[in-house]
């Protein structure tokens, strides 16, 4: 039990490094959560920063999913535990580091490509089955909100014929994170309100 805290301290640890605030610091000198929309997420530098910016930012967050569920499934392997459940808790924490960072007050991004990141570690096909239906749907659209919140949903969906209980579980997780972290989205997609990618700030 205290090698999966073990693993779960670690990946939050690992979480709480924002590429968007670092890259907002360097770039221009401030906290990227002062800026546009205020969310420390890829989007929000997209907007605010531009593209190269935006897409450093998607890369960096989703490598440290990656990164942490490796170091998961190594400690797994070196400890003895099963590989599967120990990437899972390398999952569960890494998106709550990076979405409830303790070195940045608790505020950061919405957990999309970290997220991604960590489930490509795991079970690849369906992340990029995921990735997939996002990219449709923002492009039909316009609404990266839209897009992150139906393409982590069919996730567990996926889980479940897939019949991995431990999976079915983590994604639930991740699904009710990224509507919990877009329910302010969810309210201006309800009134109509919502930004398009590419729309000006009125």
């Amino acid at each position: 039990m205290l090698s999966y805290i073990l693993i779960i301290i670690i990946a939050y640890l690992l979480g709480n490094i924002s590429t968007s605030y670092i890259i907002a610091k360097k770039m221009i000198g401030v906290d990227i959560r002062t800026q546009g929309s205020g969310n420390a997420g890829s989007t929000n530098v997209l907007r605010t920063l531009g593209k190269k910016a935006g897409a450093m930012t998607f890369i960096g967050d989703l490598l440290k999913g990656v990164v942490a569920v490796f170091i998961a499934q190594l400690i797994a392997k070196v400890s003895g535990l099963d590989i599967a459940t120990a990437g899972y808790f390398g999952v569960f924490g890494v998106v709550c580091g990076h979405n409830w960072p303790v070195f940045l007050g608790f505020r950061s991004g919405k957990g999309v490509a970290t997220s991604l990141g960590a489930m490509i570690a795991m079970n690849p096909v369906l992340a990029l089955s995921c990735f997939a239906i996002f990219l449709v749907i923002v492009a039909i659209t316009k609404y990266v909100s839209l897009g992150a919140i139906v393409g982590i949903s069919m996730s567990p969906i996926m889980m479940i014929f897939a019949k991995n209980n431990k999976g079915i579980i983590i994604t639930l997780f991740l699904t009710l994170s990224v509507i919990f972290t877009h329910r302010e989205n969810i309210k201006r997609l309800i009134n109509g309100t919502e930004r398009k990618i590419g729309q000006k700030k009125e």
